[in-house]
């Protein structure tokens, strides 16, 4: 398929930027989209021209390094899927694709669609967003055993138990006449009977 690309492009944080136009040819519906950016970057450097910065890591949906807003939707739109596990077979042949990068005040933008993620950073090295200490990730090889499978030993866990404890204790007993009850209790010729 061919398309038509409009990309941010900005040499550096202190230059204005402004959208360039470039035309993706022969691009393969199960490429994906960092992927298509590649083969673009490919024709860029054979023509002498400077290619398109993005940023990327892992490739394979973990990381989110390679945020970009496609179309005015973040990572393209699809949900639950990031820019880089995006395939070209959501789009169409003859579309035109308007690429920029995240923009906020706190991420502000190094060069073309990659931005300053310190901020993000910085969170992530403190732990995020909350105050319980969750300790280390565990192997992603280790067999899960009933240990690892319990909650951690933190103060919410330890109110989720107590909750747990007291719903069991609160529960009302087993009502009379059911069943159960019938086949013990039952006289002969009844529905529990045994003879």
């Amino acid at each position: 398929m061919n398309l038509t690309l409009h990309v941010w492009r900005q040499p550096d944080a202190g230059s204005p930027g402004k959208f360039v136009t470039y035309q993706a040819t022969d691009v393969d519906a199960h490429m994906s989209f960092l992927e298509m950016l590649d083969v673009v970057n490919e024709g860029l450097v054979a023509r002498g021209e400077d290619p398109i910065a993005f940023d990327h890591d892992c490739r394979e949906g973990i990381c989110g390094t390679c945020g970009v807003v496609i179309n005015g939707r973040p990572h393209g739109g699809q949900p639950r899927t990031t820019t880089c596990q995006l395939h070209m077979r959501k789009f169409h042949d003859g579309d035109s694709i308007v690429i920029e990068p995240w923009r906020a005040s706190a991420f502000p933008v190094v060069k073309d669609l990659i931005v300053d993620r310190t901020a993000f950073d910085r969170i992530i090295g403190r732990g995020g967003f909350i105050t319980a200490p969750t300790g280390g990730a565990e192997d992603a090889k280790r067999t899960p055993t009933w240990r690892s499978t319990r909650p951690p030993a933190s103060g919410a866990a330890r109110a989720w138990r107590r909750a747990r404890t007291r719903r069991r204790r609160s529960s009302p007993p087993p009502r009379s006449g059911t069943w159960a009850s019938c086949r013990r209790d039952s006289p002969s010729g009844g529905p529990g009977s045994s003879t």
